[in-house]
Parts: structure tokens; sequence; C-alpha cells
């Protein structure tokens, strides 16, 4: 959309900063629905919130490509956050339900080859059916992809609810309704806080922050509301420690998911096309980390050891993304693929051990509100890094002060995880 100035976007001084932004509208709402998503599972069932929730984002996909104005696409992405947000926390809880325990690890990774794929996939084609559609969709060709993946999700959706295992309670007129009225909300609060900047005309900086504000008052309000029932995980010590050691782990998937077609494209002559197989090197190494991952851990037994891991790999990954600078400054594109692939293998791998890790301190009755607050948390680091990295690019005109932003966080992940107090339950 940026690069070919389609017309919603035309003419705005600081593209890379409003496309940052929209993309934090989706965060937001994804962010926002993870807490109350693992409640609702853990009350009605996993399967049911899974089912709604791929239906619902396939549906709210479509919905975003049917849009014309920006308000409205911002809306339909917050939305599809929205639906997407109760997902994580119920599949991580089902994953550990039925995985036998001494390969949680094992099957916490394999799941997320999911992602690693889709990732892949999207990166890599949405240029070229975007390209494709050029002929007969003009300057609406941007909203091919959304068209053409959409529609598959919802036939995932309906396959989810044929053939996941049934849980002890399942109850879709008990969850989405209630589910529906939450997102009523949100996307109420979220729009309400776009609109405001828009009238008092600030900057995407300070859109970002009253987004960032909406997502804290939400914690406030789970701490408040919920706070004896649920105390076993939002006052755990080791637990809160996993939850803000999340917020860089996630800063870091989506300064890649988000930015690294256009990292790749900025720093080279390769064109969206070209640049693609380059971006989407780091979600296919992912389809190798995330298991690989997952297995190393599993042999790692003991919380000490596997902190240790996590330190180890989290240290090793803000070394490889540190020399991403003189990779692009360079114009290197044989180094600059083999980084993203590296990076993209070691980073999901330490991704599964960190999920490892806050699933052995999690309580098995309230894993699902587990992993909403560890969602809930580290997509604060989602819902700023296409922002906020944006903001970088715009500002310095080279994503060099975004990559040192993202490995510098990487490093006080692995402090925080580092500090994690206490033995496995």
């Amino acid at each position: 959309m940026i690069t070919n100035e389609v017309g919603m976007i035309s003419g705005i001084a600081e593209p890379h900063a409003l496309g940052g932004l929209i993309g934090s509208m989706f965060f937001a709402g994804y962010m926002l629905t993870q807490f109350p998503a693992g409640y609702l599972g853990d009350r009605y069932g996993r399967k049911t919130m899974l089912v709604i929730s791929t239906v619902w984002a396939g549906a709210t996909t479509v919905m975003s490509g049917l849009t014309r104005g920006i308000t409205t696409f911002v809306a339909a992405r917050v939305l599809t956050g929205l639906g997407e947000g109760a997902y994580y926390s119920n599949d991580r809880a089902l994953v550990t339900r039925v995985t036998p325990p001494e390969k949680v690890g094992t099957g916490m990774g394999v799941v997320f080859v999911g992602l690693a794929a889709g990732m892949t996939i999207a990166t890599v084609t949405a240029p070229w059916l975007m390209d494709m559609a050029a002929g007969f969709m003009g300057q609406d060709a941007w909203t091919f992809p959304f068209l053409i993946f959409g529609p598959p999700t919802i036939l995932v959706g309906v396959l989810l609810h044929r053939r996941l295992p049934v849980g002890p309670v399942e109850s879709y007129r008990g969850a989405l309704p209630r589910l529906i009225a939450y997102s009523i909300l949100f996307l109420a609060v979220i729009m309400a806080f776009y609109q405001f900047s828009l009238t008092m005309r600030l900057g995407v900086l300070w859109q970002s922050a009253f987004v960032l504000l909406a997502a804290l008052l939400l914690v406030a309000l789970i701490y408040v509301r919920l706070g004896k029932v649920s105390a076993p995980v939002l006052y755990d010590r080791s637990l809160l420690l996993m939850y803000i050691s999340a917020v860089p782990i996630l800063f870091t998937l989506w300064f890649f998911g988000f930015w690294a077609l256009l990292v790749v494209a900025e720093s080279s002559d390769l064109g969206l096309s070209g640049a693609a197989i380059y971006a989407g090197l780091f979600g296919l190494a992912s389809a190798v980390g995330y298991p690989l991952g997952g297995i190393v851990c599993d042999h790692v037994p003991g919380m000490f050891r596997r902190k240790r891991l996590y330190a180890l790999v989290c240290m090793a990954v803000a070394v490889l993304v540190l020399m991403l600078v003189p990779a692009i400054q360079s114009m290197d594109l044989l180094t600059l693929g083999l980084l993203l692939f590296l990076i993209g293998a070691s980073f999901s791998a330490m991704q599964t051990v960190h999920m490892t890790l806050t699933a052995d301190l999690s309580p098995p009755a309230m894993m699902g509100q587990s992993f909403g607050m560890w969602n809930l948390v580290g997509e604060i680091g989602a819902l700023m890094s296409p922002v906020v990295c944006g903001y970088l690019r715009d500002a310095t005109g080279g994503w060099e002060a975004a990559i040192l932003l993202t490995a510098g966080m990487l490093v006080v992940s692995a402090i925080l995880v580092s500090i994690v107090p206490r033995a496995v339950r």
C-alpha cells in the first residue's frame, strides 16, 4: 500500500508511521481479548473458543478487503484482532492438555509451525497476488489478499469444529454472546481513542499511546475485578516476570512479521516481489525453529537449565539482529538472507522455550487465563513494534535505529527470565 501509494494513504507525510499505526490497531484488538477469551475458554471450552476465533478472523479479513476508507479499514482490522485474540490463550491451553507432560515443549513448537507457514505464505504471495490483481482491480488491488485469504480461514474454523476433541464443557451459546459483548466494548474504546487523536490532530505516536493506555486500563480492571478469583495467575511473581519478558518477544516477532518485506525492499533493488522471497526466509526458518526449540527444551529438564537455555538463545538472537545493520548498509543480499533465516530459526526456538516455561509455572486449571495474560502483556510489544519502528524509519531515513531497539529489548528479556525465582509446579 505504501509502495503503490493507494488512495487512502497517498500524500501522507509519514506513511511508514501510519502503516505501523494501522498494524497497531489490529494488535490493540488482538491483545484486549486475550485474558477475557482465556477466561471464557476455562469456562465454556477450548474447542468452542478456537472455532469462534477462526471463523470470526476469516469473516473480518474479508470485511477488511471490502473497505475503502481509512477509518472503516482501521475498524475492520480492530475487529479482526478482537476475534483472533480469542485463539492464542485457548490454543496453548489445549496443546498442554492433550500433549504428554514430557513432550509439552515439542507440542508447543509443532503447533506453532502453522504460524510460521502462514507468515511465510502471506509474505511471499501477497505482492504477487496484488500484482496479478492490478490488471482487473486497479488501485484496489491491495484488497485482493484479504479477499483470497479470508474464506479458507472460515473453512479451517469449520474443520476445527468437526475435528478438535471435545472438552468437559463446550458451549457456543454461552461463549459467543459474551465475546461479542467484550468486543463491542473494546472496539468502541479503541475507535474513540483513534477518532479523538484525529480530531486533535495528534501524531501517530500519540495515537498509539492512547491505545496502549486502553490496554493498561484493561490490565488494571482485570486485577480489580478478578484479583481474588484469578490470583494464582495474576500475582505469582514468576509468572509476572514471564509476562513482562514476553513484551520483547512479541516486539521482535512483529518487527520482522510487519516490516521485513520493506526492510529488504528498501535495502536492495529487488522490488517487492523479489524482496518477499528474502523476507519470507524469517517465516520459513520459524517452521524449523519452533519444533526444534520444543524438542531441545524437552531434553533440558529443570527450571534452572531451561532458564539458562532461554537466556543463551535470546542473547544469540540479539547478536544476530545487530548484525543486520552492516548487512543492510552494504546491501549484501546473501548475508541478509542468511541472517533472516538464522534469526527466524533461533528466535522461534527461543519463543517455544519461553512458552514451555510459562506452561510449567501455570496452574493446570487456569492455563487459559495464564496464557491470556502472557499474550495480553506481551502484545504491548506487538502493539508498539509496527508504529515505533515505522516512526523511527521515517525519522531517521533508515531501519538501523529500529534494529538496535529490537536487539536491546531482547537483552532485557534474557535478563528478566534469568531472575525468575522459583521451581516448576
